[in-house]
């Protein structure tokens, strides 16, 4: 498949050679798969100090000439891709912890299958639900590993915590549910209580800094 030209959002879709050969037998068939590709385009040319403001960044991408689809291809390249990253990935014990009790602690500890070790941006969705032990008001921490601890919380309710490698930008994303406490007055989605970024936590911890405020009320689900 591919564009037509830059003017209009009209596309050129082309049977394969397969496709033409089932179409001339049976006379129809269904379309199952479709590729996309990106190859042509240059992302290196977005411009952010594009003197027009930020309506011109993107337009030397915009006016780029695009490929016309063709049947018989078997791969593409793309900018996006980097071929060196095939493979790697982020490990984690555990993806998914249910019926996680209050003040619970949780000890995260990824690995870089792959690749090279690395320092990983840990991200709490819902800081209402678990904080980080070292930086409680802390949403995201760089570090090796962290520990989470469980809050007091009613009712029942679930979040994620994100994992994405520093050097690779790979991610992985850890389900994490906490039981309904019947004593605590704080639910869920309650405005939470954090100062954004906890820093760099360097290679052996899950320490850092405060930084800017970046609070919500997302991420939870009752039962």
């Amino acid at each position: 498949m591919g564009f037509l030209d830059n003017s209009s959002i009209t596309v050129d879709a082309i049977l394969t050679k397969r496709g033409r050969q089932i179409l001339s037998g049976a006379g129809n068939f269904n379309i199952t798969k479709f590729a996309l590709s990106d190859e042509e385009v240059d992302y290196t040319l977005y411009d952010v100090t594009h003197p027009d403001g930020t309506d011109s960044y993107g337009v030397a991408i915009e006016n780029m000439s695009l490929l016309e689809a063709a049947p018989n291809r078997a791969n593409f390249q793309s900018f996006l891709t980097n071929t060196s990253l095939a493979g790697v990935k982020v490990q984690l014990a555990q993806l998914n912890y249910t019926s996680v009790d209050k003040f619970t602690e949780l000890a995260i500890a990824p690995t870089t299958v792959g690749g090279t070790a690395e320092n990983y941006v840990f991200t709490i969705e819902n800081t209402n639900i678990v904080k980080f032990k070292s930086v409680s008001s802390a949403r995201t921490i760089t570090a090796k590993t962290v520990t989470l601890i469980a809050q007091s919380i009613n009712p029942q309710a679930t979040t994620t915590l994100t994992v994405q490698g520093e050097t690779t930008g790979i991610v992985n994303v850890i389900t994490i549910s906490v039981t309904k406490d019947e004593g605590s007055t704080t639910p869920p989605d309650s405005t939470q209580d954090n100062t954004g970024d906890g820093g760099n936590g360097g290679n052996g911890g899950n320490s850092g800094g405060t930084g800017e405020n970046s609070g919500g009320n997302t991420g939870y689900t009752n039962t």
